[in-house]
């Protein structure tokens, strides 16, 4: 393990000698002002202190030294996670049987698609305009199939200017939306890919608790992957007044929990996982098993592929999500996030975020008035088309 000290002028000169001389793989562990310089303190003038460590490689056939792997497990914890996800899920299905299923999973999905098409050329020319909005949106074709067949049912054929088919599609399609408000107390975890913006968010709901519902918040970061993650939630944690701790361990993670026991809230983040990584998977899961949170919010972005978003919540289902945040609404024309979410996971959506600034850009989802905004912007496209 390599330590070193900085003396800069500012956080972004750090981070710049840091990655030069230790790499991206370094950790900051803390930053302190000083001052330096004048005469008996005359004139001087503020620097930062900035301490970083990094894990050296290891060097051929050296004694290997105690790291993250060791520390968790991960190897064993993946192991004993694979055979528990298998009893769960396929008590006794001989080997080669996952890997069919999901073959034929691809196959029914594509033959949604082809049925959808061919159901196209037989609708009315309104519902078909409808439909073409929907996929538009990137909306499930299976849902995309029940609408069709609820608006010829009612309808025979609508006409996307009716006022009248804006209020019962509203109706239609709010069962499928499922949403929950979400009682923020206690431990709550933030988990999700890379770049979903899970910090920014948590700085969001932070604010919420603390100028709004004037509650204790404290924020403890496992994010130690990246040097600038901690930093950035100290500024945000600064100018709110809220405590904020790093954990590097599970075993850390646990002592700052109960040395943070009579706040209201303990918001925790952690470092963006791929879901196609099975070890980071298994570490994931051993970090919320190790801190138990009582809300765990898996944060995912709207402008994923429906395709990626369905594969990004099965493989973090390994964590138990409570609630589902989507992120991002203000990058993207399509909202069929809103629908396809609650129906594929059965996982209810708690917040949308819309913006980069905090605490302003996050709203409580809501069934209503998601469908009003989607059903509007389907309804548009196909009165444009």
């Amino acid at each position: 393990m390599k330590l070193k000290k900085y003396i800069v002028k500012d956080i972004t000169e750090a981070m710049r000698m840091i990655k030069e001389d230790l790499g991206d793989d370094a950790v900051i562990l803390s930053t302190r002002k000083i001052r330096k310089g004048g005469f008996l303190g005359i004139g001087s003038k503020t620097f930062f202190e900035v301490t970083a460590v990094v894990d050296e490689k290891e060097q051929p056939k050296k004694p290997k030294k105690i790291g993250r792997e060791d520390i968790y497990k991960l190897q064993e914890i993946l192991m004993k996670n694979r055979l528990e996800r298998a009893k769960e899920i396929e008590p006794e299905a001989p080997s080669g049987i996952s890997a069919e299923m999901e073959k034929i999973k691809e196959m029914i999905s594509e033959l949604k698609m082809m049925v959808l098409s061919g159901r196209k050329e037989s609708v009315p020319p309104g519902i078909e305009k409808i439909m073409d909005a929907l996929q538009y949106h990137d909306v499930d074709g299976e849902i995309i199939i029940k609408i069709s067949e609820f608006l010829r049912m009612a309808f025979g054929d609508v006409d996307p200017n009716s006022n009248d088919i804006q209020s019962k599609l509203v109706d239609y399609l709010r069962p499928f939306i499922k949403t929950e408000e979400v009682d923020l107390k206690g431990k709550v975890i933030f988990i999700g890919p890379t770049g979903v913006g899970k910090t920014t968010t948590l700085a969001k709901i932070a604010a919420k608790l603390k100028l709004e519902m004037k509650k204790r918040v404290a924020v403890l970061t496992l994010d130690t992957y990246r040097i600038a993650a901690a930093e950035q939630l100290k500024t945000y944690a600064s100018i709110m007044d809220i405590p904020i701790r790093v954990a590097y361990t599970p075993q850390e993670a646990r002592m700052e929990l109960n040395a943070m026991i009579d706040y209201d809230v303990i918001l925790m983040d952690t470092a963006g996982r791929s879901q196609k990584n099975e070890l980071q998977m298994g570490e994931l899961r051993a970090i919320v098993d190790s801190v138990s949170p009582d809300i765990i919010f898996l944060v995912i972005s709207m402008t994923s592929r429906y395709l990626d978003t369905k594969d990004i919540i099965k493989k973090f289902k390994v964590a138990s999500p409570t609630h589902i945040i989507l992120t991002k609404m203000d990058e993207t024309n399509a909202l069929g996030h809103f629908v396809n979410i609650p129906y594929y996971s059965d996982i209810p959506i708690a917040f949308i975020t819309n913006g980069q600034r905090v605490p302003e850009d996050i709203f409580e989802a809501n069934s209503i008035e998601l469908a009003k905004m989607l059903v509007k912007e389907v309804l548009s496209r196909a009165r444009a088309s």
